[in-house]
C-alpha cells in the first residue's frame, strides 16, 4: 500500500487524522484553534495535506458552515474546535445538524494527560488545569451518531474512518472525536507504510452502509394501495435532501397524480409550480383540506407530518410511513399511528414504486385511468385557486408597511435569470418565503434541520463553498432570516468569513421589531394577556420581553465585519432598485449584501 520512501516516514497523530480525512473524501475542515492544537498547526504549516482549511472565529458558524456544505453536496465536512470550551461554543449548531441528519465529523482536543513533561505535549500552560473536566464527550454525546476518544495515534486512522462511516450511514448525522495533546503529538510510522494495516486504514474498506429500498412484498402491497386510492396524499419534510429523492418523488407523483404537501420542510421536496403541490405548513394554518379528505396518506421522510391540534387526517384514512428514521430514535415523545411503516431510503423506494406501478396491469385499466383524470382536473382547479390567492397577497397594501409576499415577488422577478439557492430561517415567515419563491429545482430552498436559530450565516458560507466546488459560483445564495435570528447568527464572524473565503451571499432580514415566535407561543396558551383595554401590540411585545427596539444597525455590523453593502427597504417603490443593486453587488463585486425589510411590528 505504501509508496516508495514511505517505509521510514514518521507522522504525528494529528497528521494521521488529517490524512484519514482526506482519504475519506473530506475536502473542507473548518477550524477554531486553541492550545490543544500545536500538532495540527504544525501539520497545516507543512502543507502536506490537501484539505481546505477555513478559519471560523466562532464555533457555531464553523459547524453551520459544515452543515450548509453537506446539505448542498451530500458529503460531510469536518470541524476542529478547542477542548471543552470550543465544544460548548458549537452551541445550537450541534442540535441542528443532529436533528437534521446532516453528516459532519467534529474533532476536539482535550487537556494534556500528563503534567511533569513526561511526554511531548504535556501540560505547560495554566489553562490546562482550568479546562480539565470529568467527561468532555458527555457535552454532546446525546446528539452524536458516534463519539469516542482517540487514545493512541496508532489507531487514530481507524477511529476517524469509523466516525466518517457512522456519519455517512443512514440516518446520517454528526460524529465527535477527542484526543489529548500527547496523542496528537505522538509519532508513529506512516499508516500508509504498513501493509498489514491496509484494510483497517483504508476508506474503501470502511464504506457507509448501502442504502436499502423496499422488499418485493412491500412494493406489491403499496402499488395496490396507491392504485386503489381515490383521494391519496403524500406528505414529506426531507425527501428532497438529495437530487435523487426530489426526482423520484416528482416521478411517482406525476405518474399517479398524487398531490404532495410539505409539512415543516427542511428541504424543498417538490416543484411549487406544479399543480400537484399542496403548499407548505408550519405552525398555524388550520386544517389542511387535502389531509382531511384523503383516504390514503403516504408519509415520506417527515418528523412532523401534521400537528393534530390544527390539522389531521380523517379517522378512516389509511396511513403509511416510509422513512430513513421511522422510529425517530432521537426523540422521546413521538408517535404516528400507521397501518404499515418501513425503514428505507425514500429515493430508492419511490423509484421501485414507480417501476412497479408502470408494470401493473391495473394501472392501464380504464377504471384507474379515469380516476386519475378526474383527480387531475380537481387538483388543477385547486391549484389555480391557490395561485390566485397567492397572487392577490403579492399586491401592495397601501395602508401598511412592506409585506413579505410583495418583497418576495419583486425579488423573484429580479432573480428570474439566476439560479437561486435559498436558506430559509425566517421563523414566522418561513411559509411566506417558501410559498412565494416559486422554486422548482432540488436543493433550491433548505432549512437548518432543527430549532436553534443562527444557522443561516455560517450555512451560507458553507453552501457557497459547496457551489464553488460544483462549478456553480454564479448561483446566488440568499439567506432569509428575521431580525432576531440574524443576531443569533454571529454576523460579525460570518461576514468576515464570507469576505475571507470569497463566498458572498445576499441576506434578507425581515425586521418586525422582535421575536414573534415566543410571543405567538404565549398567545396560543394565554390569549388573555392581550385583552387589557387600550393595550396595543407594541406595548405587549415590550412587556413580554420579546421586542428588539430600537433595532440594531444590521447593515453597519455586516459592513464593518466583511465590507458588505447594505440597504433598508421601507417603501414599495424602492424595492426593485434595492434588489437589483444587492444582486449586482454579490454577483459582480463579489461582496455580501444585506437588505433589511421593515415590515409591520409584532
Amino acid at each position: 500500500m505504501g509508496d516508495i520512501g514511505e517505509t521510514n516516514t514518521m507522522v504525528t497523530g494529528a497528521s494521521a487524522i488529517l490524512t484519514a480525512l482526506e482519504d475519506a473524501g473530506i475536502t473542507h475542515l473548518f477550524v477554531n484553534l486553541g492550545s490543544d492544537h500545536p500538532a495540527f498547526l504544525s501539520a497545516f504549516a507543512s502543507k502536506e495535506h490537501g484539505l481546505k482549511i477555513c478559519t471560523s472565529p466562532n464555533e457555531m458558524n464553523a459547524l453551520s458552515a459544515a452543515s450548509g456544505y453537506a446539505q448542498i453536496t451530500g458529503k460531510p465536512a469536518a470541524v476542529l474546535v478547542h477542548v471543552e470550551c470550543g465544544t460548548q461554543a458549537l452551541a445550537g449548531a450541534v442540535h441542528n445538524i443532529s436533528k437534521g441528519r446532516i453528516p459532519a465529523v467534529i474533532l476536539a482536543g482535550t487537556v494534556p494527560i500528563t503534567q511533569e513533561g513526561e511526554l511531548k505535549g504535556s501540560r505547560n500552560e495554566y489553562i490546562h488545569w482550568i479546562q480539565d473536566v470529568p467527561n468532555q464527550r458527555a457535552i454532546v454525546a446525546q446528539y452524536m451518531r458516534y463519539e469516542h476518544e482517540i487514545r493512541s495515534a496508532h489507531n487514530a486512522t481507524q477511529l476517524l474512518l469509523r466516525a466518517v462511516q457512522f456519519s455517512t450511514s443512514s440516518p446520517q448525522g454528526p460524529s465527535y472525536l477527542i484526543a489529548a495533546r500527547e496523542t496528537l503529538e505522538q509519532e508513529i510510522p506512516s499508516p500508509k507504510a504498513n501493509p498489514t494495516l491496509s484494510g483497517s486504514q483504508s476508506y474503501t474498506k470502511t464504506q457507509p452502509l448501502e442504502l436499502m429500498g423496499l422488499s418485493p412484498t412491500a412494493i406489491t402491497y403499496l402499488t395496490d394501495v396507491l392504485l386503489s386510492a381515490q383521494q391519496p396524499l403524500i406528505i414529506t419534510s426531507y425527501c428532497g435532501r438529495s437530487q435523487q429523492g426530489f426526482d423520484a418523488l416528482r416521478t411517482l407523483a406525476e405518474l399517479c397524480i398524487l398531490p404532495v404537501h410539505e409539512n415543516a420542510p427542511i428541504y424543498n421536496n417538490f416543484p411549487t409550480t406544479s399543480y400537484l403541490h399542496q403548499g407548505h405548513q408550519w405552525n398555524g394554518g388550520g386544517q389542511l383540506p387535502a389531509l382531511a379528505e384523503a383516504d390514503v396518506v403516504l408519509v415520506i421522510d417527515s418528523d412532523v407530518p401534521w400537528i393534530s391540534a390544527q390539522s389531521k387526517p380523517a379517522p378512516s384514512a389509511r396511513v403509511f410511513h416510509l422513512d430513513v428514521d421511522p422510529l425517530k430514535e432521537g426523540t422521546t415523545l413521538w408517535y404516528l399511528p400507521c397501518k404499515k411503516r418501513w425503514k428505507c431510503d425514500s429515493a430508492l423506494a419511490l423509484q421501485q414504486l414507480a417501476d412497479s406501478i408502470r408494470l401493473s396491469a391495473s394501472f392501464s385499466s380504464s377504471e384507474v385511468q379515469e380516476s386519475l383524470t378526474r383527480r387531475k382536473q380537481f387538483l388543477q382547479q385547486r391549484f389555480e385557486a391557490r395561485q390566485q390567492r397567492l397572487s392577490q397577497a403579492e399586491a401592495p397594501q397601501s395602508a401598511s408597511r412592506l409585506t413579505v409576499p410583495f418583497f418576495m415577488s419583486r425579488l423573484r422577478e429580479a432573480t428570474k435569470s439566476l439560479r437561486v439557492v435559498g436558506l430559509n430561517e425566517s421563523t414566522t415567515n418561513l411559509g411566506n418565503v417558501a410559498d412565494f419563491l416559486h422554486h422548482d429545482q432540488a436543493l433550491s430552498l433548505i432549512g437548518s434541520g432543527g430549532g436553534a436559530l443562527g444557522w443561516y450565516s455560517g450555512a451560507a458560507v458553507g453552501a457557497s463553498l459547496a457551489l464553488q466546488e460544483q462549478g456553480r459560483s454564479n448561483d446566488l445564495v440568499v439567506a432569509f432570516t428575521g431580525d432576531g435570528t440574524w443576531l443569533f447568527g454571529v454576523p460579525s464572524c460570518a461576514y468576515w468569513m464570507a469576505k475571507r473565503y470569497n463566498t458572498p451571499f445576499l441576506t434578507i432580514i425581515w425586521n418586525n421589531g422582535g421575536w414573534a415566535s415566543p410571543k405567538n407561543a404565549c398567545l396560543r396558551v394565554h390569549p388573555e394577556v392581550q385583552s387589557r383595554p387600550g393595550y396595543n401590540s407594541t406595548e405587549l411585545s415590550n412587556d413580554l420581553m420579546v421586542a428588539i427596539d430600537p433595532s440594531p444597525a444590521f447593515g453597519k455590523i455586516a459592513e464593518g465585519a466583511g465590507n458588505a453593502w447594505w440597504a433598508v427597504a421601507k417603501t414599495y417603490d424602492e424595492v426593485d432598485s434595492i434588489c437589483q443593486t444587492a444582486i449586482k453587488v454579490v454577483q459582480e463585486e463579489r461582496r455580501s449584501a444585506v437588505v433589511e425589510v421593515v415590515i409591520d411590528k409584532i
